[in-house]
C-alpha cells in the first residue's frame, strides 16, 4: 500500500485543534457538531484533486460481496462539505476486487498518501491533518447516546474529560483488566447502536395497534432491549469519564489485584459442567481426576461467568455439551480452556456479532474444544502474547465474504495444533510483525486459507489446505518476485524467506494452492496523461449520484 499520511499527537494538540473547531460559539448540543465541521473543512480541506487510501469497513465489504480487510487507491473529485463524505474514483484496487468506477465515501475513511501529482496545486498537510481530526473525533470522542439527547452543550460536557479517558488508556493509567473492560463496552455500544438504527426504521413502520400489544413484534421487542443495555453502558463510562471518580475506581482495582495476588496459592481449576444426570457427573469427574490428582477444584454452571470472574492463570474446564459466549467478546487474559471428553461434543457457541474471543494476555491456551463462530465477524483475535490452540474446531458460516477465523496483530503469535478450521472468508490471517506456527491441521471450506503480509513469519508442517474457493495461501507484499512465483502450488512458499513450509498439500483450491500479490496501489504522479483521471471534467453521471446522495450517506459521524 502507497505510504499515507498519518499523525500521532499528545492530548493538549488535540484539544487546541478542537478548540479551533468549535470557537466562537455558544453551547454546543450534539445537532450542531457536524455543521461546525462542515465550516472548518471548507476551509482547511481540499475540495477534490487529491489522492487517498480508502479503506472499506467491514460493513461495506460485507455489502460489496468483497473480502475484509479490502483497501483501494481512489482519487477525490468532489468534498461535500456539509454530509462529510467525498465522491471518489477507483485508481487502483486489488486484482481480485471489482468495484463500481465512483462512490460517496465518508471522508473519515480516507488516508491521503504522501504521493500525489505534483501538477496540481494542493494543501495535502492541512487536508490530512483535518482528516485526522475528523476521523479521531468521530471514532473516539463522540459516543452512541450523544445522539439521544440534544439539550446539553455537547463541547463543554465531554470534550475534555473524554480526551483525558482516551489518553489515560492509551498511556497505560489505567490498569490493564480495567481498560479491557472499558474498551469491551465501547465496542459493544457501538455494536447494539448499529443494530438499533436498523431496528428504529424497521419498527417506524409497524402499525400502532402492533405497538399496543405488549410487544407482539419482536424487532420493537428487541430494539427496548438495546435501549436498555445501552444505558447501562453508558452510566457507566460517564461514570468512568469523570476523572475524580476515574482515579478513586482505579485505586480500589489496583488495591484489589494486590490482594488477590497475595492471597493466590495457585491457579484455581474451575469444571464448568451445568447439568446431566449423576452418572454424567461421575464421568466427568473421573476424567478431571485423571488430569488433576491431587488438585482442589471447583463447580460452576456458566461458562462466561465464570470466564468474566475468574483469575489470571485459572484453568477452567469445559464438560460436554454448549456453552455459550453471549452478548459481548470473551476477554481472554492468561487462562487455559480445556474441554474433557469428545472434542465434537464440547461446543462453545457463540452469539456474538463481532469477535468471540479476544485475547489479551501474555498467553492463552485453547484445547480439546469445538468453536462455533457462524454469526461472529471473528473468531479469534490474537492482540499480545501467544494464543495455542490444540485440538480444536473453529466453524464459520461458509457464505460471508468478510469473516475471520483468527487474526493474528502485530508482536503477536499464534501456535495451530491438530486443530481443523473451516468456513471462513479468511480462516487464518497474519498481520506485518506477527508469528504464525501450523502444524497437523486442516483448513478447508474457505475463501482463503492462509493470508499474510509481509513479514509475518509462518511455519507450515504437516498441513492440509484444500477446498478453497479462491487460494489456499495468499502472500500480500511489496517484494519483487520472479513471474514463475506468482502463483503455484505449495512449493513456492519455500522459496519466500520469512516463510518455512514442509509436508503442506492440499487439493480442489479453485484459482490456485499459492498465490504471491505484490502491491498495485501506487499515487499516480501524473493524472492528466489519461483523460478518464482529468479533474476537470464532469460526467453526467456525477450529477446522477449527486440526486441520490440521501440515500448513500447514511452511516455519515457513525464510526
Amino acid at each position: 500500500m502507497d505510504e499515507v499520511i498519518s499523525f500521532d499527537k499528545s492530548l493538549q494538540t488535540r484539544l487546541e485543534e478542537y478548540n479551533k473547531v468549535f470557537c466562537d460559539v455558544g453551547p454546543l448540543p450534539f445537532s450542531k457538531l457536524q455543521k461546525e465541521w462542515a465550516y472548518y473543512l471548507e476551509f482547511t480541506l481540499d475540495p477534490n484533486g487529491w489522492q487517498a487510501i480508502w479503506k472499506i469497513p467491514r460493513v461495506k465489504c460485507e455489502e460489496l460481496n468483497i473480502p475484509f480487510p479490502s483497501i483501494v487507491l481512489v482519487y477525490v473529485l468532489k468534498v461535500n462539505y456539509e454530509e462529510l463524505i467525498g465522491l471518489v474514483r477507483i485508481l487502483a484496487v486489488q486484482e481480485d476486487i471489482h468495484l463500481a468506477d465512483k462512490h460517496y465515501v465518508p471522508l473519515s475513511q480516507l488516508w491521503p498518501t504522501r504521493r500525489q501529482d505534483k501538477t496540481i496545486a494542493l494543501n495535502m498537510n492541512s487536508t490530512a491533518n483535518t482528516l485526522d481530526m475528523l476521523r479521531f473525533f468521530y471514532i473516539h470522542l463522540v459516543m452512541p447516546w450523544d445522539e439521544d439527547d440534544d439539550t446539553i452543550d455537547w463541547r463543554g460536557t465531554h470534550l475534555i474529560t473524554r480526551l483525558r479517558l482516551y489518553y489515560d488508556l492509551k498511556n497505560g493509567k489505567i490498569p490493564k483488566a480495567m481498560a479491557e473492560h472499558i474498551y469491551a463496552l465501547l465496542n459493544e455500544a457501538r455494536r447494539l447502536n448499529s443494530k438499533r438504527r436498523i431496528l428504529k426504521s424497521s419498527c417506524e413502520e409497524l402499525d400502532i395497534d402492533d405497538i399496543d400489544n405488549g410487544f407482539s413484534n419482536k424487532e420493537l421487542e428487541m430494539l427496548v432491549e438495546i435501549n436498555v443495555r445501552l444505558i447501562e453502558i453508558q452510566n457507566e463510562i460517564q461514570l468512568l469519564e469523570n476523572e475524580m471518580f476515574r482515579n478513586v475506581i482505579v485505586k480500589r482495582e489496583q488495591s484489589v489485584e494486590i490482594t488477590v495476588d497475595r492471597s493466590k496459592d495457585g491457579p484455581a481449576i474451575w469444571l464448568i459442567f451445568k447439568e446431566g444426570l449423576v452418572k454424567d457427573y461421575m464421568a466427568f469427574l473421573k476424567l478431571v481426576e485423571g488430569l488433576y490428582p491431587d488438585k482442589p477444584v471447583t463447580f460452576a454452571t456458566d461458562f462466561m461467568s465464570k470466564l468474566e470472574m475468574a483469575n489470571l492463570d485459572d484453568v477452567i474446564l469445559l464438560s460436554e455439551g454448549q456453552h455459550k459466549i453471549r452478548d459481548r467478546s470473551a476477554i481472554l487474559d492468561n487462562f487455559n480452556i480445556k474441554g474433557i471428553g469428545n472434542r465434537d461434543s464440547i461446543q462453545v457457541m457463540s452469539f456474538v456479532d463481532d469477535v468471540t474471543m479476544d485475547c489479551v494476555g501474555n498467553y492463552v491456551i485453547l484445547e480439546n474444544i469445538t468453536l462455533n463462530c457462524k454469526r461472529s465477524q471473528c473468531g479469534i483475535l490474537v492482540r499480545k502474547g501467544s494464543v495455542t490452540l490444540k485440538n480444536c474446531r473453529i466453524i464459520g458460516d461458509e457464505e460471508s465474504s468478510t469473516r475471520q477465523g483468527i487474526l493474528v496483530l502485530k508482536g503477536a503469535e499464534l501456535k495451530v495444533v491438530d486443530c481443523e478450521i473451516t468456513g471462513f472468508a479468511m480462516s487464518i490471517l497474519g498481520n506485518t510483525g506477527s508469528t504464525i506456527k501450523i502444524e497437523n491441521s486442516v483448513i478447508s471450506g474457505s475463501n482463503y486459507g492462509v493470508k499474510l503480509f509481509d513479514k509475518c513469519q509462518l511455519e507450515l508442517r504437516n498441513t492440509r489446505i484444500n477446498k478453497c474457493r479462491q487460494f489456499g495461501v495468499l502472500l500480500e507484499t511489496n517484494q519483487h518476485y520472479d513471474s514463475e512465483l506468482i502463483v503455484g502450488d505449495f512449493k513456492i512458499l519455500k522459496r519466500v524467506p520469512h516463510i518455512i513450509c514442509e509436508s503442506v498439500n492440499g487439493d480442489d483450491n479453485e484459482l490456485g494452492d499459492v498465490k504471491i500479490r505484490r502491491d498495485t496501489l501506487k499515487a499516480k504522479d501524473d493524472l492528466f496523461d489519461n483523460p478518464d483521471l482529468d479533474p476537470t471534467i464532469l460526467e453526467s453521471s456525477d450529477e446522477e449520484m449527486e440526486t441520490s446522495l440521501n440515500n448513500t450517506v447514511l452511516e455519515v459521524a457513525h464510526f
